[in-house]
């Protein structure tokens, strides 16, 4: 068997086990023995069914058989040696051995911010994850999370807008959970996006397995941000791996009538970032602003076909910034003072929006005083 397929073996085994699994290839593998040897299993604390389920695969076919279902079904295998493996993970304690990947795998390693938050979301908080998954991912950052319904949902949903998302499942390879985000899975796919898990192929979803999902998707991100969240969820969960992963935390604040606001309140409390616009994640990442600055010179710059760069990033707003008033500025009317096509126009506002220059204001967008 080569590589691959051992790993493949020794996962299948531990059957989910992602810390037994992860002691167990901590030492360089080459072939079967490897695995089988005894001082080898005595240091990583192998169970002896673990060992017993292994000799059963490797007396049959069934490892080669499932790899190539995966490869069939455009899964490939990530461990810590490849190119692709997320450089974030390395920092975690209980990171995964191996990650089992579908579709763009270089995208575990961009820069990534999570998004998570109720599964019975009100209409605001989906809204808010949409809106703010869009503009962030549209800023260069893929936005991860871990394909639920609700906050989770709306985050991919809002992202495939914007630019690329990441889904973690907390299950193995093959038809997502539930069953209702199949399509969605298929969209993230079909646009460039990336469905990663760290269980093997044939692990239906179990209860244990999502807290071992949260900290995969706080742990590949640089932060994580919480929308709504009850006093007590797996959001919170997610937020205080992330905090343990030292990575930072953002809240968004709600009504104090709202029992799904309670959660962000609390971790407000605690410390968390507020966030309560683009602006309050920008401060926390000043790179940002230079990618936003970047978004918006690219679209500027191919609406307008111009032919020279200029490097003074202000210059590169000003072509649409002259053209707001005091007080909102609707859409039709920055359309129609521009010449932008609607899309174009979209994507320069939502990157001058997190890039601080404008806000939304009833009605559409105002400049912002310096």
């Amino acid at each position: 068997m080569d590589r691959d397929t051992l790993m493949l073996a020794a996962c299948l085994a531990c059957g989910g086990n992602s810390n037994e699994l992860a002691r167990w290839l901590r030492e360089p593998l080459t072939q079967r023995d490897d695995l089988l040897s005894p001082a080898r299993q005595r240091r990583a604390r192998i169970r002896a069914q673990t060992t017993q389920r292994l000799l059963e695969l490797l007396r049959s076919d069934q490892p080669r058989q499932i790899q190539a279902q995966l490869s069939h079904d455009g899964w490939q295998i990530i461990t810590t040696d490849s190119p692709f493996w997320p450089p974030l993970l390395n920092d975690i304690s209980d990171a995964p051995a191996l990650l089992f990947v579908r579709g763009d795998a270089g995208l575990i390693a961009s820069p990534q911010l999570a998004m998570v938050g109720a599964r019975h979301a009100s209409t605001e908080g989906l809204d808010n994850a949409r809106r703010f998954s869009q503009v962030l991912a549209a800023a260069g950052f893929s936005i991860t999370s871990g394909l639920a319904l609700g906050i989770d949902r709306a985050a991919h949903e809002g992202a495939l807008q914007g630019g690329s998302t990441i889904a973690v499942l907390g299950h193995g390879p093959g038809p997502c959970y539930p069953a209702r985000n199949r399509s969605l899975a298929e969209q993230i796919i079909d646009q460039g996006g990336t469905i990663l898990t760290e269980f093997p192929p044939g692990m239906g979803p179990r209860r244990e397995f999502f807290p071992q999902r949260n900290r995969l998707i706080s742990g590949l991100s640089l932060a994580t941000i919480v929308v709504e969240a009850a006093e007590h969820s797996g959001s919170l969960i997610t937020a205080r791996l992330a905090l343990q992963q030292g990575r930072e935390v953002f809240a968004i604040p709600g009504s104090i009538h709202n029992p799904l606001s309670k959660g962000c309140h609390r971790l407000l409390r605690e410390g968390a970032n507020w966030l309560e616009s683009l602006t309050d994640i920008q401060e926390a990442f000043s790179s940002l602003t230079w990618l936003a600055e970047s978004t918006v010179k690219s679209s500027i710059e191919s609406a307008q076909h111009e032919q020279h760069q200029n490097n003074d990033a202000a210059l590169k707003l000003d072509p649409l910034l002259k053209l707001f008033i005091s007080g909102a500025n609707s859409i039709d009317q920055l359309h129609q003072r521009s010449g932008l096509a609607i899309n174009e126009l979209s994507q320069v506002l939502t990157a001058l929006e997190i890039s601080g220059q404008i806000q939304r204001v009833a009605g559409g967008y105002s400049r912002r005083q310096r």
